[in-house]
This record gives C-alpha cells, structure tokens and sequence, in this order.
C-alpha cells in the first residue's frame, strides 16, 4: 500500500545490500525523513531464512527478476539467466551467502583508477563497521556491526582433506581469507546467524523498522526519476497499478543494482543520446558511460567421486542421514541445512608472475546436474568445485529495449571475449585437478566425474570451458566511478551533471574484486550513507 506521504529528505530506489544499509543509516538522523522503494516482495519467507533453500528461492519469479540476457557469441550463443533479488534484503536474500571481501589490492586499484578515498585503508574502517564477525583478528575484522559473518556451520572430512591437498598443491594456508592477507585457502565464511541467513534486510533493516522517519514500500517500482534545472527533485513510482509521485528535499539515492540502476538512469534522460533519442526519450544530461562496463566473474563446474566418506547430497538417499540433519538444524543450527554455497575456497594464482590471486576454487562436499528443472542433487558420493576467474577483461553493456519501465533491460555480454581470460580458467582447472590428485585427498578420491578424465589436453579443457562456462552471478561496473569521460558518478558516488542524485551499489565499481561481492556491495552502502550526509549538508 502506497504512503499518502509525499514529501521526503532522501527517496531510496531499491532495498537490496546496499539501499538497506542506506536507509538505516540515513533516517538514524530522526529530522531526516527517508523513503525506501523497492520493487520486489518481502522477505517473509522460509526460503530466505533457511540457508538451503536458496536453490528453492532462485527460480521463484516472485523472488528474482530473473532477466535473460542476449546471445553470447563467445560461448556458441548460449542464453543465460541473469539473476537480480526481487525481495527485500536484494542479493542478500537469496544468494549464496559467502562472505568475501576481496584482495586489498582491489581497493588500492580503484584509487589509482582515479577515485580517492577508495583505497583499502579507506575502505577498511568501513568493512569493520559492518560486520559482526565471530572469526578473525579484531584488528582487521568487524565485531559489533550489524551484518552478522559466520564460519560455515558444517563439518565435514572431506572439506578439510580439500584445504590440505591445496596446501600440497602449493597455496598456501589462510585461516581468515578476510583478513590481513586475503590469498590462500580456508573455510568459507557466511552472511549468517545462528545457522540462518542474515540479509541486510534482517541486519539493517527490521531492527529499525519502527522509527517514525522511515517508511518501506514493497511492490513499488520507479518509472522515472523527477529532473529539475538540473537538480533530482523526486521520483514517480507504479505500485499496484497506480502512478504516484513524491519528492525529495535533499536528493534521491539509486541502489537497484547493476542491471537496474542504470535502466532507470536512462529511462530519465540521463545516457549516451542517441540511444536515449532512439526509444524517443529526451536527454536530460549526455553520459555515454551509463549502462557500459559490465563486469561478471565467469565459472567452470568440475565435479569429483569420493569413497570413504559421504556427501551432503548423496546424505538424501538414506531417510537417517536425512533426519539427522534436520534435527541437527533444528538443535544446534548446524549441518546440511546450514550450508552456504561453498564449505572452503581458495585465492590462488595460477601464474608465477602474478602479483595478487587470480583464480577462486570454491569446494562443497556435495554434487549436482544442472537440468531444464534447475539444479538436481547427484546423489552418489561425490564433491564440487567452483572456478572463477578474479579479475577479468571481458565487458558487456546494459541497454534499453524500450521506454517502457516495465520491459527488462537488454543485456549483451561476451563473457569469454577475451582470450586469456579464457587461457587462465583453463589454467585454474588445471589447479583444481592438481589439488584432487595431491595425496592428503587420496584416501577419498574416487575419480574425476565432471568433465571427466577423457578431458586430458589443454586443448580439450579449453573447449570444455568455452561449453560450460557460466555467470558466477557478480554483475556490476555499469555506473563505474571515476573522473574519466566514460564514469558516471563522481568518487562521492554523485551522478555527473545532476545534483541531489548518487547512486550507490554494485554498478559504481571501477572494477571487479577478487571472489564474490556481496560484502563490497554492504561497504559501498556504508561508505555512501556518509558521504550522502556530507554532501547532503553542504548543498
């Protein structure tokens, strides 16, 4: 239901990781009124509480946009899904709940990029800030902040034959990969509970629900956002069928996401002008780079049989083992049900001359097909790893399909483009190979399942990644930060030529952090809620 309100200090667009940091941080000012928009549904749901259910939620149409992208040349014109959180909490909610913040040296590249005050000694008082941490030094890590970090809540034999045969593998040991060194191999940690998930929706958004100068609306979702003598004065909205306009007195805050924000910057004038003039929209300020620069991580599933040891998924054929974990969830908030998208990982280089990791190998002791129904639990023994490559030079772009705000954006992005980055993922399966086959994991290895020992040369791997190869579902960079005539928001996250306007989640990175980047998306939010405040009080 709309509020009959319609005047506001800060208008946020979108509740995902970023925008629900935002309104928590912004309306802790009680003088300061905020309205969070968000088109999706909330988060009232056992799916996005329990940790397993993720693969239960992410089909849901009603909890992911689930857009599709276009052809991609570079993989024989494969289609895929790219995922967007359509509930309350974004991402956070239905994702894979791994918690990685990086490599330092990101940071410290996005301030040579030309952005000052995003070096990781930047940036590192505000990872502390929000985390509440129960693994690492307090030095590095976060213990009192509202997004709680757990260690995965499963122990399993196989996991810990995974971190010593990468040891033998040579990479070495890290028992806090977000810690001060950020390369090396140890157990995953989690945006998590007590076993449940922990969006920023449960981290920063219900605890705070009742304050008088915050107001949530789901199912809302913005047309346009309202342009004046160059200032963002407001935004108009649908929700439930109805048109409805409101206004902010201080500025409006973009925090829709990647795929998102920019298709709402463009459908209110602000992109390269021949495309907007094409689907007949006027432009309000010419910025080419709006919509360009996509960035995703690429993966490679490899798949290997084990003996002397079970797996979470072949756990399902014995209604004991089942019941078990069940009762142990219940009990302690512990095993199967507890589990992230990955158990270990390692940020390892697959090159000498490297100077920072290149390659993620994410391992889980379980396996699973991927059919036209979704993922299927392959229910013999065996366990899986994940294969992403850190840091990529493949782009793609975002672009409208109409001036339409309902019609999803067209996405274009050739995800292998660039040959090495298809050379160092074969390179990181490689390693991978190389880990299964050290001795702390022989008395478990039973044989290689997927893509299967025939896949010898490097040859032949190349084509098994250029087949297979899929997103690792990081979209960002389409609203990159910078002082270069392709950025779009300034290194204060202010959209170029517009005042009152910032946007503020994964769409303003310059480039894209080593693993996964949920917890850069949190930072970002952080970060921005201040300068939002500093800019805010100045205008």
């Amino acid at each position: 239901m709309a509020t009959s309100e319609t005047s506001w200090d800060f208008i946020i667009v979108g509740g995902g990781s970023a925008g629900c940091v935002l309104a928590n941080r912004l309306s802790a000012r009680s003088d300061q009124r905020v309205l969070l928009l968000d088109a999706g549904r909330n988060d009232r749901h056992l799916y996005t509480r329990v940790p397993a259910g993720q693969m239960q939620a992410f089909p849901r149409e009603d909890m992911n946009w689930l857009y599709m992208g276009e052809p991609d040349p570079s993989r024989n014109n494969r289609v895929d899904i790219w995922p967007a959180g359509k509930i309350i909490g974004g991402g956070s909610a239905i994702n894979g709940m791994m918690y990685v913040r990086g490599h330092s040296s990101d940071y410290d590249h996005w301030a040579e990029l030309g952005n000052p005050g995003w070096a990781y000694k930047d940036v590192l008082p505000y990872f502390q800030r929000l985390e509440n941490s129960e693994t690492g030094d307090a030095s590095v890590r976060g213990k009192q902040g509202p997004q709680a970090v757990s260690s995965v809540r499963i122990d399993s034999p196989l996991t810990e034959a995974f971190i010593a045969a990468a040891q033998e593998a040579g990479i070495p040991a890290n028992t806090d990969l977000n810690g001060e060194n950020q390369e090396g191999v140890g157990r995953c940690q989690a945006t998590q509970k007590n076993g449940w998930r922990y969006s920023t929706a449960r981290a920063y958004l219900h605890p705070v629900k009742q304050r008088k100068n915050l107001v949530v609306q789901h199912g809302a979702m913005v047309s346009s956002i309202l342009i004046d003598a160059g200032r963002a004065k407001g935004v108009r909205y649908w929700q439930d069928g109805v048109e409805h306009t409101v206004t902010a007195a201080k500025g409006v805050v973009l925090a829709a996401g990647a795929l998102a924000s920019p298709k709402l910057l463009m459908l209110s004038g602000i992109g390269a002008a021949d495309e907007l003039s094409e689907h007949g929209i006027d432009t309000v300020v010419d910025l080419p780079g709006v919509g360009k620069h996509l960035l995703e991580h690429p993966v490679v599933r490899m798949s290997f049989h084990v003996k002397n040891a079970r797996t979470l998924t072949s756990d399902l054929r014995n209604p004991f083992y089942s019941l078990q974990h069940g009762l142990d969830y219940l009990l302690r908030g512990r095993g199967a049900l507890a589990t992230c998208i990955g158990h270990a990982h390692a940020l390892a280089r697959t090159r000498e001359d490297l100077a920072t990791p290149n390659a993620q190998i994410i391992f889980a002791p379980l396996s699973y097909d991927l059919t036209g129904q979704g993922p299927k639990p392959y229910t013999r023994p065996a366990v899986g790893v994940g294969i992403g490559l850190c840091r990529i030079q493949s782009e793609g772009s975002i672009s409208l399909r109409s001036n339409d705000y309902a019609a999803p954006p067209r996405i274009e992005y050739s995800l292998l483009g660039e040959p090495d980055d298809l050379a160092q993922l074969v390179e990181a399966c490689q390693l991978a190979r190389k880990i299964f086959s050290a001795p702390a994991f022989s008395r478990f290895y039973a044989g290689e399942r997927i893509p299967g020992a025939e896949i010898s040369t490097a040859a032949d791997l190349e084509e098994y990644v250029r087949n297979t190869a899929a997103l690792m579902y990081h979209p960002c960079g389409t609203c990159k930060m910078g002082v270069d005539d392709a950025a779009v928001v300034t290194p204060r996250l202010k959209v170029r030529g517009v005042e009152g306007l910032w946007v503020a989640d994964a769409s303003v990175f310059p480039s894209i952090p080593a693993g996964n980047i949920n917890a850069s998306c949190i930072m970002v939010g952080e970060k921005a809620s201040d300068l939002i405040q500093e800019d805010s009080a100045h205008d």
